[in-house]
């Protein structure tokens, strides 16, 4: 497995929940595990993250919901229309409802919504208007 330059850690509160919302949910993929820290390595269309339950070694400082204030990830999908169905099936509610945004160069149609903790996910997907 090729690794990215960047790939984010999050901390999270129950790593059974997590892995339920980020696989079963969101369909990325399980990569590799380490049961024994709850620790997963997950991931989508060539984005990467890892998902940690939280430990004490990571945190500077007491962590209070939402986690990850400040801070959105954005992943580019192929088909954004799959995640949104999986999202309505489990009655998950968007935190930014879906909208098509024109950036310099290029269109996309986006949504936001919270994982369990609270850490805040861009989906987009390369959109052209015919």
């Amino acid at each position: 497995m090729k690794f990215n330059k960047l790939i984010p850690e999050l901390s999270v509160k129950d790593i059974h929940k997590s892995k339920k919302f980020y696989l079963e949910i969101l369909g990325f993929k399980l990569n590799y595990e380490r049961t024994e820290d709850q620790f997963a390595f997950i991931s989508l269309n060539g984005a990467q993250m890892m998902i940690e339950q939280c430990n004490g070694h990571w945190e500077t400082a007491e962590l209070e919901y939402p986690y990850g204030r400040g801070i959105n990830f954005q992943i580019e999908v192929e088909n954004i229309e799959v995640i949104l169905q999986n999202l309505k099936n489990h009655n998950i509610s968007l935190f930014r409802d879906t909208m098509i945004n024109n950036y310099s160069g290029f269109t996309q149609k986006e949504f936001i919504v919270q994982d369990p903790d609270g850490y805040l996910l861009r989906f987009s997907q390369a959109y052209s208007i015919q």
